[in-house]
Formats: structure tokens, sequence, C-alpha cells
């Protein structure tokens, strides 16, 4: 495991242990708040038991670990390592309200290395049944490359039509993360090493007392 891969580790330990301070509900969830209800994934770049998980106590946050999140090409490395990806579903509880809005962020952190003739690219795909006001964005490394990077993607999410006061209930956001290599002139390789989500709730609309 790099360094960087065990100060990963090291930070979702913390992160899964220490409360968020200035909450109302240091011992769990709001549930008057947009949060994260849990997390389910699968694919390529995410095989079953490859990912550590955590979450803090009021499940705002979550910090996903990645051990086999890598795209790779080179002599004798076969054309299907050249793509991996992984679908995340993010189930989020959504309070009983007339209508809400929560603001979430996407932090992505990888390495990439690549020699010249290559380029490698990192992106999501997002899907959701409510409002979704942004987009996330791709990013290529054009060879030579050969550095860690951080790339966050952030959006508005709300409700299509208003909730009218129906009870709580849980919403599925789908994410497809994606890291592939294209070109040929050597070896090369990038990888997701972690993803840390953020849901914060903006607004939120009361039903009548």
């Amino acid at each position: 495991m790099r360094p960087y891969r065990l100060l990963l580790a090291c930070t979702a330990i913390v992160l899964a242990t220490t409360a968020v301070p200035g909450t109302a509900h240091a011992t769990g969830p709001d549930p008057d708040t947009v949060y994260i209800a849990g997390i389910a994934y699968g694919g390529t770049g995410c095989p079953n038991g490859s990912v550590a998980s955590s979450f803090s106590n009021d499940r705002t946050s979550a910090t996903l670990i990645f051990d086999q999140f890598v795209a790779s090409t080179g002599p004798g490395v076969p054309v299907t390592e050249r793509r991996k990806n992984c679908q995340i579903n993010l189930n989020l509880h959504i309070p009983r309200s007339l209508a809400w809005l929560a603001a979430v962020k996407v932090d992505h952190r990888g390495y990439v290395g690549v020699p010249a003739g290559i380029t490698a690219s990192r992106g999501d795909v997002f899907h959701s049944t409510d409002l979704v006001l942004g987009a996330p964005a791709k990013t290529s490394y054009p060879g030579p490359v050969n550095k860690d990077y951080l790339v966050r993607d952030s959006y508005l999410q709300a409700p299509l039509s208003s909730t009218l006061c129906a009870s709580e209930t849980v919403r599925p956001d789908t994410i497809n993360s994606q890291v592939s290599l294209d070109g040929s002139g050597g070896s090369g390789q990038i990888t997701l090493d972690s993803l840390d989500l953020h849901v914060a709730t903006t607004q939120l609309l009361p039903c009548p007392s």
C-alpha cells in the first residue's frame, strides 16, 4: 500500500470515530436533515471486498477507499484493464417537509502516471430521481504526467415537485465513477484511491404545525 493510501485509511478511521463539531445530534443523524442513509457499490473497479467505507456520526459525510480501482496499460496487459468503473448507489434520507434543497460534494483522489502518447481520463455520471443542478466534470491527463490528483464535483439537489409533507423517505442517487486510458506508447495507469462525499441541507421548508 502506498503511503498516500495509508494516510487515507487513517483519515477514514478518524472520520468514523469523531463527531462533527457543532451538530445538535452528536450521537447520530438529525432526522430533520438530508443525510446519507447508506451506500452500496459494484463494478470492475470496486469488486466485492475491495472497498473500505466510513461515515461521520451525523452521516452527512462518508469516505470510500478503493483497493483495486486501477486502469492500466502496457505490454501483456489485457485491453479490458484500460477501463474501470464503479457504480455507487447513494441512498439519501429525506426528512418530512414541504420542500428541501441539499448541496452534495464529491472529492476524488487518485494517481495518474502515463507516458507521451497515452491520455488518462476520469469522470462521473450522476443520476437522480430529483432535480440536480450542476454537472460532473470529466478530467483528462495527456502524457507525460506523473502526479496525484484531487478533483471536486458539486451539485444542488431538490425535489421535482413538493413532497406535500409525506413521511420521511429514502431517495436513491447513482454515481458512476470511471477511469480510463487511451492511446499507445508504453505502460501507464490511473487510479481512483478514494471518494469523500458530503451532503448539507441548505434549505428546508417545514410542514405546517
